[in-house]
């Protein structure tokens, strides 16, 4: 519920028209101070006896001047390195008091900062926490030394960010923004600017915009809402109103009639696309209900758009590998439309006149009834599971809501009231208002296309190229679409149904193991948090590890190709057509040691789930037509793939560190013709055939005799057979030397250093050593921070992972990896190396130990308060696959409580004795092509 009602609030406040404010919250306070300050102060229990708070200002990127481009993100850094209260900085502060959960993130127009999951009963952090917030409005303290040392620090976030995608994206910039200020600002700016820009230019930054009048504080959690207002008003009400302050201006982006075009090319660019974007307005003067009807109607049509183009792809004849239409939030104030399409090679006109056609023929005759109907229905399920859900409060909810409030003056509600206007404004929808919305938008002015790609000696299309395609599919006699609507037929198998031979209760998770007359094995768990809602998965062991060689190329493709062609008599339109509107999800997975099916429904769908899962595994359907498509796309994917710099490195360490056999070994684009049609559904059947060998979960809100009925009637019908069960075979293609160590050098742009740092050890681990190697990892991350980052600024963050498995094999694995200048490697490297050898021999401070257990028991806590169907399922699939008690906490926590810095060092000591090392570095070749792209 939480995700798809933060969605939807989301989504709904961001593509719509402000209004003014409503009241009527339970538990709230909001209000604006004499000095402008907004706050909002709202009583929750949805994480009992824990608070957040947010700090919201109206300020971003875009209020840069050009002598300023990155300092609003610059600003955001800073907070966190000193204020009046906090001149050691508040990160180590938080950190040291076990709140792990702060961040802060600039955007465009704005800046959020948060301090998350502060325990209530804590009144000095509580306090202190306040005062955090307080001091970013108003008091960081910005000394030179500060800003100096937090340079190196961006720069290398700066250079963690340049990538390929990046480069496009502000390539393009110039003709997506119509050459405006949003062109001009990327957030983070550039390695000149970071270098070089005077610390008075910050400091009148943040004077100019940081300001009462444009902050807005929010308090959400288990508080009396009445004395934290009492609170924020003492406290932040001592922030003095700025005089004269700026106008907090909007940047219009203005109308462009004639199409405005780009061509970009780079290198590492892994495809050759067409885009076509167009801005919209947001629309004005629609009431609370058209504002979420707008929200509505994109919606509707991203799903209607990616069917019609779905279906040039289910016909076989598209002339494109993949293509994409989108209506979204665009920039404040702003929507776009956005038709992405990447091209066959040499096809480039062909492809993009086939789908400007589709595009065409939506704008002249819409959608039909039928196709909104549909789309409607399926949101309305949505709607109808999250009001299931409505008295769990959400915090991200209430978060989303004020925030959009105070940004825009969206109005907010209790969740109730806003789903019941959401569903009155979803219900009054009709194909023709859809046509009308699009026809508001959907029009000649502000369109821009970017065609991009990695060949400077290929024929791209010109922009006279794109505007006589357009021109010509325009001047088309375009039929409108006419759907044909079958019914589709009943279930019609005769099925012998089973029974249930042996029941066996699980106390300790409240659920029952079935045995069937089959052999199969049904464990199933009530969850009342399902809310009319279960999952059904199964599983049997085997997997491609069981698969035959030469089979190994088809079974790639019949894990794609499954369910494209439908099930039994119904073809895939059918299929869609006999689960539309019932909120089924089905899928099929198999990995190297596994395979099984994976659905969930609400309890009134619970016969067609049960009855498409029986036919999953008794009656697949493959056809030849998607075969032979499936198998052109993929080779000629492979055969037109851009191998990068990187790419190539990659392929060389997989040589250096997998063995090869007949099963591993890349065959090129003869894999391809390896795969078998004639093979496909045998291959199929033979790991699906044998009901015996699976394990079946029924987890959710549905009754257990319902639940017994289902299993008895589809899943006992299944054939099986006698036997030993199948087992997965443990295949290790890893090579035996233990130490491994390349540098690449390679041309890509941007002065970088890329290193990964891999060490294993195959040893046996207790519980509590297992527990103490995971501290190990986060207490090395924490230490790498403190000096790669915080001391010598040469890299945005180092990331340390440690963690143990005992399947397939047993293995406890250290990952270290990081990104900085070429030629800072090695010395960042000898600090990696060198923590870790100290890990052996010094203890680590309890100081550095006391926060990482924090955050383990407070994890632990907040998995314990959601135990929903996926928990369950996690429990009952742990217990059967591995004999594990998850829900049993008493033997983990023990262990945790009892870990002291000496069993940190023990286990490093024990971990670093016997391990196999594998040591990469990438370099740049270029040594100072920083500014190459700016």
């Amino acid at each position: 519920m939480r995700g798809l009602l933060v969605t939807i609030a989301v989504f709904l406040c961001t593509v719509g028209t402000p209004l003014s404010a409503q009241e009527g919250m339970e538990g709230l306070r909001h209000g604006k101070l004499d000095n402008g300050l907004t706050y909002y102060v709202k009583h929750s229990k949805a994480e009992p006896g824990r608070v957040s708070f947010y700090l919201l200002q109206n300020v971003g990127a875009i209020l840069e001047e050009d002598h300023e481009n990155g300092l609003a993100h610059f600003l955001e850094h800073m907070a966190f390195n000193g204020t009046t209260h906090f001149p050691g900085g508040v990160m180590p502060y938080l950190r040291g008091r076990g709140i792990f959960t702060f961040n802060a993130k600039t955007g465009i127009n704005q800046t959020v900062y948060n301090i998350e999951d502060v325990p209530v009963a804590e009144g000095g952090l509580v306090d202190t926490c306040m005062f955090i917030v307080k001091d970013w409005c108003s008091e960081i303290l910005l000394k030179d030394k500060d800003i100096d040392e937090e340079r190196g620090v961006i720069i290398e976030e700066w250079r963690s960010h340049y990538n390929v995608g990046r480069r496009l994206q502000e390539g393009a910039a110039p003709v997506v923004y119509n050459h405006t200020k949003y062109a001009k600002r990327n957030v983070i700016g550039t390695v000149e600017l970071l270098q070089s820009f005077p610390s008075d230019v910050l400091r009148e930054f943040y004077r100019k915009w940081y300001r009462p009048d444009l902050q807005c504080v929010i308090v959400v959690g288990d508080i009396d809402e009445e004395e934290f207002e009492e609170r924020v008003k003492e406290l932040f009400g001592q922030i003095p109103a700025r005089e004269n302050p700026l106008e907090r201006y909007e940047v219009e982006i203005p109308d462009r009639a004639d199409m405005d075009y780009m061509l970009i090319l780079d290198a590492e660019n892994p495809s050759k696309m067409i885009s076509f974007h167009q801005r919209a307005h947001r629309q004005e003067g629609l009431d609370e209900v058209g504002r979420k009807a707008y929200s509505f109607k994109a919606r509707i049509f991203n799903a209607l758009m990616g069917q019609r183009l779905s279906r040039i792809v289910n016909a076989n004849k598209e002339k494109f590998l993949s293509v994409s239409g989108t209506f979204e939030s665009f920039v404040r104030n702003y929507n776009g439309f956005s038709l992405d399409v990447i091209p066959y090679k040499n096809q480039d006109a062909e492809a993009f006149e086939q789908v400007w056609t589709a595009w065409e023929e939506i704008r002249r005759y819409g959608f039909t009834d039928k196709e909104v109907e549909r789309v409607q229905e399926a949101l309305f399920q949505e709607l109808m599971k999250m009001e299931s859900e409505v008295e769990k409060e959400s915090n991200p909810y209430y978060v989303s809501v004020f925030q959009n409030h105070f940004l825009a003056g969206m109005p907010f509600h209790e969740q109730p009231v806003e789903l019941g206007l959401l569903k009155e404004a979803l219900l009054e929808i009709t194909a023709e208002d859809m046509s009308h919305w699009i026809h508001s938008w959907a029009n000649d002015s502000n369109q821009i296309v970017v065609v991009s790609g990695n060949d400077k000696d290929y024929k791209y299309l010109t922009k006279d190229d794109i505007l006589n395609i357009m021109a010509k599919v325009a001047e088309k006699d375009i039929e409108p679409e006419v759907e044909e609507h079958k019914t589709p037929e009943p279930f019609d198998l005769q099925l012998q149904a089973g029974t249930i031979r042996k029941v066996k209760k699980l106390d300790r998770f409240k659920a029952e193991e079935w045995t069937l007359s089959n052999g199969a094995k049904v464990y199933y768990k009530h969850v009342e948090e399902g809310h009319g809602f279960f999952s059904l998965a199964c599983s049997s062991h085997g997997g491609r590890s069981v698969v035959a060689t030469e089979d190994l190329p088809t079974l790639t493709a019949m894990q794609a190709l499954t369910l494209k062609s439908g099930l039994y008599k119904y073809d895939l339109s059918t299929l869609k057509e006999l689960v539309q509107g019932k909120q089924i999800r089905l899928n099929m997975m198999i990995s190297d040691y596994t395979e099984g099916f994976g659905g969930s429904t609400k309890a009134e769908n619970a016969e067609l789930l049960f009855q498409l899962y029986y036919l999953l595994f008794q009656q697949p359907r493959f056809d030849r037509t998607q075969f032979d498509k499936y198998v052109e796309r993929s080779r000629y994917a492979y055969e037109n793939q851009r191998k990068t710099p990187q790419n190539l490195v990659q392929d060389t360490i997989r040589m250096l560190t997998v063995r090869e056999d007949e099963r591993n070994k890349d065959y090129g684009v003869a894999y391809f013709d390896m795969m078998n049609f004639e093979r496909l559904e045998s291959l199929y059947r033979e790991r699906f055939s044998n009901a015996g060998e699976f394990t079946f979960c029924i987890v959710g809100d549905i009754d257990r005799d319902e639940a017994a009925r289902l299993a008895c009637e589809y899943i006992g019908a299944l054939p099986s057979r006698g036997g030993k069960k199948e087992e997965y075979i443990i295949r290790d293609y890893s090579v035996d030397t233990d130490t491994i160590a390349r540098e690449f050098k390679v041309v890509m742009p941007g002065d970088k250093g890329m290193v990964n740092i891999v060490l294993e050890n195959d040893g046996k681990f207790s519980l509590k050593e297992q527990i103490a190697f995971n501290i190990w990892g986060q207490m090395l991350r924490a230490r790498y921070f403190s000096i790669v980052r915080e001391q010598e600024s040469a890299s945005y963050g180092v990331n340390a992972d440690a963690g143990y498995r005992d399947f397939p094999d047993r293995k406890a694995t250290l990952m270290i990896g990081f990104e900085t200048e070429s030629d800072k490697v090695e010395r960042m490297k000898e600090i990696i190396y060198r923590e870790l050898e100290k890990s052996t021999k010094e203890l680590f401070k309890e100081s550095e130990l006391a926060p990482v257990v924090t955050v383990i028991k407070r994890s632990n806590e907040q998995v314990n308060e959601n135990l929903g169907i996926d928990f369950w399922m996690n429990v009952l699939n742990s217990y059967v696959e591995y004999g594990k008690d998850i829900t049993e906490h008493s033997a983990f926590d023990k262990a945790l409580d009892s870990i002291t810095v000496k069993d940190i060092q023990r286990v490093a000591q024990k971990f670093l004795k016997h391990v196999k090392l594998r040591d990469w570095v990438i370099k740049s070749e270029k040594e100072n092509p920083l500014s190459d792209w700016e």
